[in-house]
């Protein structure tokens, strides 16, 4: 029995076209499917773009206003230096101004004296802290007033007035000086200045100031200032 031949014809870009059209509806349909789902979601591409880009404008104007802010800062810190410096200079020179005016008041009062009694008297008396509890430093300044001015000679004596425990009391500078029994003895011409140091006890209250100035040849003569006036 004769056997019959068969011939068949492959064609592969057939096969080829038929699978790539397969993808090519399946792409088609998975994309079409994810569009309808961000649509039935409520999903706007351009809205969010949008947005996306306003949130960028936005970003970039905080990003700007933070650079400002750290420059406004900078010179907030630069004018606040500035300003300290101009207010340690006028402090300071408000100083010098009040020292000079001070020197000046003390030279009118011995060339052009207040009053027109002759004689010596106490132009200033001054105490000051002396960086210890209760320890202070006094500077007592005398001139002296007559028209024809010649060198004198004497001493004086400073108590100071108060009270302790609601008693009164009175203090001798030269008893409660740290160093010994200072010499409150004086020789000048025109001004002379007598400084010196004073503890005082605790529980002392301090009121009022008392010098008594004692030229050789002329009587005593005796001047009170109260502590609050003299105390700096």
């Amino acid at each position: 029995m004769a056997k019959k031949l068969v011939v068949k014809h492959h064609q592969p870009l057939k096969l080829w076209l038929g699978a790539g059209l397969t993808v090519v509806v399946i792409i088609i349909l998975i994309l079409s499917a994810f569009f309808y789902g961000e649509s039935r979601a409520g999903y706007d591409r351009m809205a969010a773009a949008k947005l996306q880009d306003n949130i960028d404008g936005l970003t970039q104007t905080n990003s700007q206003f933070q650079e400002q802010i750290v420059a406004l800062q900078r010179e907030r810190d630069v004018d606040h230096a500035a300003y300290q410096q101009v207010q340690q200079s006028l402090e300071a020179q408000q100083a010098k101004l009040l020292s000079l005016q001070e020197e000046l008041a003390f030279y009118k009062g011995i060339v052009s004296p207040v009053t027109g009694e002759e004689g010596i008297r106490v132009q200033s008396l001054k105490f000051m802290s002396g960086g210890a509890p209760r320890l202070y430093h006094y500077r007592l300044v005398l001139i002296q007033v007559r028209t024809k001015e010649f060198k004198v000679t004497g001493n004086i004596e400073i108590k100071i007035y108060g009270a302790e425990q609601g008693k009164p009391v009175i203090l001798d500078a030269r008893s409660i000086a740290p160093k010994g029994n200072p010499s409150f003895n004086f020789a000048f011409q025109y001004f002379e200045n007598l400084e010196g140091d004073a503890i005082l006890p605790d529980g002392f209250t301090p009121g009022r100031v008392e010098v008594t100035v004692m030229e050789n040849g002329h009587g005593s003569v005796q001047q009170n200032f109260t502590w609050q006036s003299i105390i700096g």
